[in-house]
């Protein structure tokens, strides 16, 4: 976790609870980057480096923690609206494949696993 990507981000959503990684991830970012923290708990973030972890217009947000209502809400909103998903389905054996074609970006949309191992 505290390795630097191949290239600066331009967003980050951090999920581990650890504050610790909040530096870190900030320092991944790209100038004008956004760091959104979507824990709904977080330990401690220490003490940030300005010119390290801010400057470039480097942001950090938080995120509310949705409850199931919001879910049932969001979902309803997007079938009013008619939002569809595009998606690939692989079967849950092929996984690596799922994997290549998405590296390769032979699709556009995302890569659905369906359980075919019971």
């Amino acid at each position: 976790a505290s390795e630097a990507p191949p290239e600066p981000l331009d967003s980050a959503v951090l999920f581990a609870p650890v504050g610790t990684l909040v530096p870190v991830a900030l320092r991944a970012l790209d100038r004008g980057g956004v760091l959104a923290v979507a824990g709904i708990h977080l330990s401690d973030v220490p003490a940030l480096n300005y010119e390290r972890e801010l400057f470039y217009e480097r942001e950090l947000r938080s995120v509310t923690s949705n409850t199931r209502d919001d879910g049932r809400e969001f979902l309803a909103l997007a079938e009013r609206h008619q939002v569809r998903a595009t998606t690939h389905a692989y079967p849950l054996s092929e996984a690596p494949r799922a994997l290549r074609d998405l590296k390769a970006g032979r699709f556009d949309g995302a890569a659905v696993l369906v359980n075919d191992l019971s």
